[in-house]
């Protein structure tokens, strides 16, 4: 199999592999009875701490999720690249507090963690930096 080959293979699984994810942290119940997602991933241009609409309504549907569930705390961990964290060293920690001020506009009331140390992402690369421009928003119980 050649390089080529196999880098687009890598590339068409990415959205199956994020889904993937996402359908495996599906587990928060509402009053209704009706799951809700725990985990959600949202996406930033390169080089850039800006929440895109579709970022922000991902923000939005957690902050909703977190109400339904009545889940105390949302933590947060922010991603930047190993080439934009040498350009902009606090792009990081731009993108957290980016997403905690759009978290608390929308009015959730619990506490936000912000993961200061978060790990590697629990993704399958994809051969380029999509997932390295991104940000996980977890609901959690309060502490």
């Amino acid at each position: 199999m050649t390089n080529v080959f196999a880098s687009k293979i890598i590339g068409l699984a990415g959205p199956v592999v994020l889904a993937g994810f996402v359908a495996s942290t599906v587990g928060a119940v509402d009053t209704l009875g009706r799951a809700e997602p725990k985990t959600m991933v949202m996406f930033f241009p390169v080089e850039s701490a800006a929440l895109t609409p579709e970022a922000k309504s991902i923000v939005l549907s957690a902050v909703d999720a977190a109400e339904r569930v009545r889940a105390g705390q949302i933590e947060l961990a922010a991603y930047s690249s190993s080439d934009e964290a040498a350009r902009h060293p606090a792009l990081t920690s731009r993108r957290a507090e980016a997403v905690k001020t759009l978290i608390a506009a929308y009015g959730f009331r619990g506490h936000v963690i912000v993961d200061e140390e978060a790990p590697d992402l629990p993704l399958v690369r994809l051969g380029d930096a999509t997932f390295d421009h991104s940000a996980i928003l977890r609901l959690a119980e309060g502490r």
